[in-house]
């Protein structure tokens, strides 16, 4: 599989995974995620992340916005 198309999943599977866990829509999310420069993080970050599993990602993104809106 093309190493994009590997990293295009695993945004999606981030975007689902965060939707669920704070029971939001997957497009509400996509965009608080675009918003915040996430998606981008996710695209940079992909080779250290991919491998982490979901009580990692969730918490860490979810920090991530935390602090972007303080500083907002």
């Amino acid at each position: 599989m093309e190493y994009k198309t590997k990293t295009v999943e695993f945004v999606s599977f981030c975007i689902e995974m965060y939707a669920r866990e704070y029971n939001l829509s997957g497009s509400l999310v996509a965009n608080l995620f675009e918003q915040n420069g996430i998606i981008d993080y996710l695209f940079k970050n992909y080779d250290a992340l991919h491998s982490q599993g979901r009580e990692y990602i969730i918490p860490l993104l979810h920090n991530f916005i935390e602090e972007k809106e303080k500083r907002a």
